[in-house]
């Protein structure tokens, strides 16, 4: 099987890529509403949703030296519609309702970026503006990703190995794909004067 062009493997991970981020982009809308319901919850004392937004200091999390000291605080969990599966839990008005939507809108973003930039390398002619396009914001992304986290830790977090793994690997993937741009660039030239000389 090759790896660009129609029938090609990068059609199919496009197809892999545009799956992850739908569920990434479904479950970042499930989320917001989950905390737009606690947040309504919160202010009116409702109890609408009783088994998938749940609001109060006990919430069903495990007794140990972690959440004991938490014992007090109001605590939130949403679970999947008609299940008692979670999606996300957590101590409610924290930075972490921040944090998690934030990382699945990296996620949504990333695998659209993905997507778009397979889709352009499945084609006949892989060397095409779209492609140059896609693959520059696909860069673009990461680079701002890396500066972001720099960012958060300079002000707000002190620098943890997470941290640094994150930051090196957006701030390289981007670099690397601003390489493969270059190159696409070059490719595209090439093969317009190739067109023009036919």
């Amino acid at each position: 099987m090759k790896i660009t062009g129609t029938n090609s493997l990068a059609k199919y991970l496009s197809y892999f890529a545009f799956f992850i981020f739908a569920f990434c982009a479904v479950h970042l809308v499930y989320e917001l509403v989950g905390h737009a319901v606690l947040y309504y919850k919160h202010q009116s004392g409702s109890q609408i949703f009783p088994n998938t937004f749940i609001l109060n200091k006990n919430v069903g999390w495990t007794r140990n030296k972690w959440t004991i000291p938490m014992d007090q605080l109001l605590k939130f969990k949403i679970n999947y519609p008609f299940s008692s599966v979670q999606v996300v839990t957590g101590v409610y008005g924290s930075s972490q309702i921040i944090y998690n939507s934030l990382a699945f809108l990296f996620l949504s973003l990333f695998f659209f970026l993905s997507y778009k930039t397979l889709k352009e390398m499945s084609t006949d002619k892989i060397f095409n503006p779209n492609a140059i396009k896609w693959l520059k914001h696909f860069a673009y992304f990461n680079l701002i990703v890396a500066i972001l986290f720099i960012l958060y830790t300079v002000f707000f977090h002190s620098i943890d190995i997470s941290i640094i793994f994150q930051i090196f690997f957006s701030g390289f993937l981007g670099i690397m794909i601003l390489f493969v741009v270059d190159f696409f660039k070059k490719g595209y030239q090439l093969q317009n004067e190739n067109d023009l000389t036919i």
